[in-house]
């Protein structure tokens, strides 16, 4: 019998498990163990509950890929809004930076302390605004790292989920060929 499934999947996967059960609790055939008698109007029901079932798990999962689109455009455009913010005060800096070179370079008796006082004004305002356009650009990748793991990791897990799902519904398909076989050749046995 198949394990528990968590509560989203578990639409899905009751059917399949009630399948089980029944296949499980059947009589075995006389001469063949593998044979076993099931009521086919249970048996179509539980198929009919499954096909119900899948169109809610399929919508799921595109919710979840359309989810994990809207975080990466979300992290993208914080990423984008951080560095303008960056370059903006960095800009700004800079321009008071050259506002205050230029008044103190204006007065005639200290232009050489003025020149001097302009050029570490700059130099720092330089190195700062590249500090800060630096850490904007590291949040930015940071951001966009961490949401890109984010939806390769759900990704993975929505194949994964789909994987199981295909490879149990398949199983069941065969199973289901393969007793309306039995049925066939029990049938043209007995006449």
């Amino acid at each position: 019998m198949a394990e528990e499934q968590p509560g989203e999947f578990k639409d899905v996967f009751s059917p399949i498990d009630k399948m089980y059960k029944i296949l499980a609790d059947a009589r075995s055939g006389f001469m063949d163990q593998d044979l076993v008698k099931v009521s086919r109007s249970s048996l179509e029901n539980l198929l009919d509950e499954l096909k119900q079932a899948l169109p809610t798990q399929l919508k799921s999962a595109v919710e979840l890929m359309r989810n994990a689109d809207a975080q990466m455009s979300q992290a993208m455009a914080e990423a984008q809004k951080t560095t303008r913010k960056a370059e903006v005060q960095a800009e700004r800096i800079v321009a008071e930076a050259q506002k205050r070179a230029d008044y103190i370079s204006s007065n005639d008796n200290i232009v050489k302390i003025a020149s001097q006082k302009a050029d570490a004004l700059m130099a720092e305002a330089k190195e700062r605004s590249a500090r800060i356009v630096a850490e904007a650009q590291k949040r930015a990748e940071e951001l966009r790292a961490s949401s890109q793991r984010w939806c390769l990791e759900n990704l993975q897990s929505l194949v994964e989920t789909l994987k199981k799902l295909e490879s149990t519904t398949q199983g069941g398909i065969e199973n289901i060929k393969f007793k309306q076989k039995q049925n066939i050749n029990q049938k043209n046995g007995g006449k």
